[in-house]
């Protein structure tokens, strides 16, 4: 097996400020055993971090970045969205744009339904901010269409507003869009000099829907640093750098018991507060599916803050409760922190295998097209295969799929890997060698930096792997050909069981009766089937494949990619190789 070289591709913007470190973990009363020990468990336990930090008396502790993930690389949020939907809010009551009883039939009359405007007139902040909305949106609702708000508004009752708390993505959503009518900007807008710059942060990306309001909750990219900022701001009662920037008095009630929640299996979820899990009068979080964590311990001034992409976040807990009993005074270390330091760099979330042949199917795939027939399964329940990873592009608006037309050029020990995916042609590098090789495309109206790596585990048969850093998964395509036909499997990791398994628990939310449970249930196991689907194609000259997609008369006509259109991607994929190897 190869080890990976050690490099990383250097992110666009950085932060401007950046958190105080300790010289070594006892220097903060963290015993540098104990980090290792949290580390190791969670190996141990095969939880997929990416980057983890563990933060006490307001300085670094300890950190670990397992490659190609970094401090500086921004990573999909997910729910953590939420978290910081409520601090905007918060911001805009002590600004006077709204109070927690302002209700959604104030700000958006023209969206209050005919036939039940009293309930809907009593959906206030407060509800939104705790889960208690009432309001219980399609969870299969598709977000490349409609209206959001009016979806909303028309949506079924599961209770009256105030009387049940549900975790619903839209409540947090209705909160933006509020916000962007009252203060006459975009969430994103309102928070830079308010958030972003006093934290230091570049200011993010943040998903939205069609008219340009911030999806609330979810879609929101931070790097790891940004997030464990946010997190420590939050424990700090909203200060930070000497500077309160979120009112205190708001945190207080949102980081406190708001309303009990329902049964989920997570031993995180005792209570919510304002889009924030309350544990215990002693702890919170904020937490994004797949394990975004930012918990809080009162008692021992410490966070643990984890960017990862892996739903089984017990670990996370049980992993920081260890942690937090060893804490004791700052002392010396009792050991060489040199010897910690060289553990905590040297973690990687990959390893690739050492290439052992290069097959003669090269020279037969060079520069051809490999065409596929759509998958017709997938399209229906709108989750056209991608490049990405399904838990990617779920929540977009933008929604990538129907990946067709790929080239690859073999390179020496790298090649050219070029696909088309809707009306957007994305080439990146990959390595042949057992390293991966780094490029940025943008795809599904998000920048991606990939990492990509191919070999061939027989003469017919050609492994890809596609790491977006800033999602939580990887994606394997393998291409096994036979004469001038190709077969293309996909899979992810996290796979699409794990996905399902988080989100089983929506079935019983969708469908009432037994009947439609039992229908339900048999819809969700079919779904790795329909989701990721065997694929059957050609190798086709060019103007074969014109002729190709004509015939297809369920799709429309895709334009041809010229010569000239694959010269300047590999030119710009090229150039941000070597920029990788130079740094």
């Amino acid at each position: 097996m190869a080890e990976i070289t050690m490099k990383r591709f250097e992110p666009e913007v950085h932060d401007t400020i950046r958190l105080p470190r300790a010289a070594c973990p006892e220097e903060v009363g963290v015993p540098g055993d104990a980090v290792r020990a949290f580390v190791e468990s969670l190996e141990e336990n095969n939880f997929r971090y990416h980057s983890l930090f563990i933060l006490r008396a307001g300085k670094v502790a300890a950190e670990c970045h397992r490659y190609p993930f970094s401090p500086d690389m921004p990573h999909i949020m997910y729910s953590i969205s939420k978290s910081v939907t409520a601090c905007a809010v918060g911001l805009a009551i002590e600004e006077g744009y709204l109070t927690l009883d302002t209700s959604i039939a104030e700000v958006f009359p023209e969206y209050v339904p005919e036939n039940d405007a009293e309930a809907f007139g009593e959906i206030k902040v407060r509800n939104l901010l705790n889960m208690t909305s009432g309001k219980f949106p399609s969870y299969m609702a598709n977000k490349t269409k409609g209206e959001w708000i009016r979806q909303f508004a028309n949506s079924k009752w599961y209770a009256k507003p105030g009387e049940k708390f549900k975790y619903i993505n839209e409540n947090p959503y209705m909160l933006c869009a509020m916000l962007c009518r009252l203060t006459g900007m975009t969430v994103t807008e309102f928070l830079t000099p308010r958030l972003w710059e006093p934290l230091g942060v570049r200011t993010p990306y943040w998903e939205t829907d069609e008219t340009g309001t911030e999806s609330g909750g979810w879609g929101l990219f931070l790097t790891p640093e940004s997030f464990a900022k946010f997190t420590l701001m939050i424990h700090q009662g909203g200060r930070f750098g000497g500077r309160q920037i979120i009112p205190e008095a708001f945190l207080q009630e949102a980081t406190s018991f708001q309303t009990a929640t329902e049964e989920t299996g997570d031993n995180a979820r005792g209570g919510y507060g304002y889009c924030f899990w309350i544990r215990n009068e002693n702890e919170y979080l904020s937490c994004g599916v797949f394990g975004q964590i930012g918990l809080c311990i009162r008692d021992k001034d410490l966070c643990v803050v984890t960017v990862s992409g892996d739903g089984h976040t017990d670990h996370v807990y049980n992993a920081a409760e260890a942690l937090a009993s060893a804490v004791t005074e700052p002392s010396l270390p009792a050991t060489d922190p040199t010897e910690l330091n060289a553990f905590l760099t040297s973690r990687a979330i990959d390893v690739l295998p050492e290439p052992a042949l290069r097959s003669p199917m090269e020279e037969t795939i060079q520069d051809k097209i490999l065409w596929f027939q759509k998958p017709m399964s997938a399209n229906l329940v709108g989750f056209p295969p991608s490049v990405l990873p399904v838990v990617a592009v779920y929540m977009t608006k933008d929604r990538a799929g129907n990946m067709d037309r790929f080239q690859i050029r073999f390179c020496g020990d790298y090649a050219l890997f070029q696909w088309r995916e809707g009306d957007e042609t994305c080439c990146v590098q990959m390595g042949m060698d057992g390293r991966y090789r780094v490029s940025r495309i943008t795809l599904a109206g998000t920048r991606y930096t990939i990492y990509a790596a191919a070999f061939w585990t027989d003469e017919n048969t050609l492994e890809v792997r596609i790491r977006p850093v800033e999602s939580i998964g990887i994606r394997y395509l393998t291409f096994s050909f036979r004469g001038k036909k190709v077969q293309l499997a996909t899979r992810s990791e996290p796979s699409l069981e794990e996905v399902l398994e988080d989100v089983r628990f929506t079935v019983d939310e969708t469908f009432h009766t037994r009947a439609g449970k039992n229908l339900g249930g048999k819809l969700f196991d079919s779904l790795t089937r329909i989701v990721e689907p065997v694929m059957h194609g050609e190798i086709l000259e060019k103007g074969a494949y014109k002729k190709k997609k004509s015939e297809q008369a369920d799709e429309e006509e895709t334009s041809s990619v010229t010569e000239e259109d694959v010269d300047e991607i590999e030119v710009e994929v090229e150039d941000t190789q070597t920029e990788s190897e130079s740094e």
